[in-house]
């Protein structure tokens, strides 16, 4: 019998439990911190973009206690739709579902947002995120250019 693994079969899946844990260690990061200032306390996060690395930020925030995904945001209410529904299941409270990601960026209750978006969008929504005073998580690449990369560097 032969187990071998292609070799962009195993890139695929290393990479996408590399992201799946950075994430992870990333909000459990900002979950034991709110947990230090108070029992009680939550994080509340938006996910932007749900048609593909996003439903895998909802799967992973929602196993962190202390977590919560308040806003689903995509362009496609169909990506909301499946969102919601993948949220819905794995936490108690279902979620808002927003086609403007910027309304969420209003809302001073979202602690973080994570964006899973087409490769473009990530640097401009992680710098207004950022101005707002969010926490970011953004998917790779963080940016479509070098010269997007370091404004997204000054904005940190």
């Amino acid at each position: 019998m032969n187990n071998s693994i292609a070799r962009r079969q195993f890139l695929k899946q290393a990479s996408a439990a590399g992201i799946g844990l950075s994430l992870a260690s990333a909000a459990g990061s900002l979950a034991r911190a709110a947990d230090s200032t108070n029992a009680n306390s939550k994080l509340t996060f938006a996910v932007i973009g749900t048609n593909g690395r996003g439903l895998s930020h909802v799967q992973s925030l929602t196993d962190l206690p202390g977590a919560e995904v308040a806003y689903i945001c995509d362009v496609d209410e169909r990506a909301i739709a499946k969102g919601i529904k993948e949220t819905t299941k794995r936490q108690k409270t279902e979620p808002k579902g927003l086609r403007d990601f910027r309304k969420v960026l209003e809302d001073k209750s979202v602690d973080a947002v994570t964006i899973a978006t087409p490769d473009h969008w990530h640097a401009p929504m992680a710098i207004l995120a950022l101005a707002a005073g969010k926490h970011v998580y953004v998917e790779k690449p963080c940016s479509h250019n070098p010269n997007e990369g370091e404004l997204l560097i000054q904005a940190v």
